[in-house]
């Protein structure tokens, strides 16, 4: 089963399809084709997920590699909008050493915070007050591992949050405790921070 860990070493894409929730579960199957006839045949091919967010409106497939040079971009789908794609390695996470084990009807929920910086250059100073934000929500109840992604070509950071339940997540995004750098951090980068949570619905 896909492991997420800084430790690890492996790169790791997110894809991330913007759908509507009747072509949903149309997206995931595709999605799931596209990982097993074509990327996991792929040298360097680590591990392939897909999740779908439970209002119905995206689905991510999360993509290991090896390395960079072994890294093969998941191309847009037929009769579905291109996804945003980008590389990325994992730069923090809370707690330190956490592995987060990724399986189909796992326990938890995931959360995606999507940032979308302004200027490439931009983002090593967002990884810094990334890395803040992160240390001020470790030990929040309810969270169970976060792992933040730096993509390689300086345009994105996504955060990939395992919680216990909706209710533990939507009570920390109601009195953010890293609300005092918050702003600093959408200076330098567009937000979408969901409010929605995802499930693992297929894993290799």
């Amino acid at each position: 089963m896909p492991i997420i860990s800084k430790a690890n070493g492996l790169l790791a894409e997110f894809a991330i399809f913007p759908v509507t929730p009747e072509n949903q579960t149309s997206l995931v199957e595709r999605a799931i084709d596209n990982i097993q006839s074509t990327l996991k045949h792929q040298a360097g091919f680590g591990s392939g997920s897909v999740l779908r967010s439970r209002d119905g409106l995206r689905v991510t497939s999360y993509i290991q590699w090896i390395d960079s040079a072994s890294y093969v971009a998941t191309q847009p789908l037929a009769n579905f909008d291109v996804p945003d794609v980008h590389l990325f390695e994992i730069f923090a996470s809370e707690p330190k050493d956490s592995q987060l084990q990724l399986a189909p009807k796992m326990n938890g929920l995931i959360n995606f915070g999507i940032f979308k910086m302004k200027q490439p250059e931009y983002q090593p100073r967002f990884v810094e007050l990334f890395e803040y934000a992160l240390e001020m929500v470790s030990g929040q109840t309810g969270l169970i591992s976060t792992h933040a992604h730096r993509s390689l070509d300086g345009w994105r950071c996504i955060n990939f949050g395992h919680w216990q339940s909706l209710e533990d997540f939507t009570a920390m995004d109601s009195n953010r405790p890293f609300s005092a750098i918050f702003q600093e951090m959408l200076d330098l980068a567009n937000n979408e921070y969901q409010k929605t949570l995802h499930e693992v619905v297929f894993t290799t």
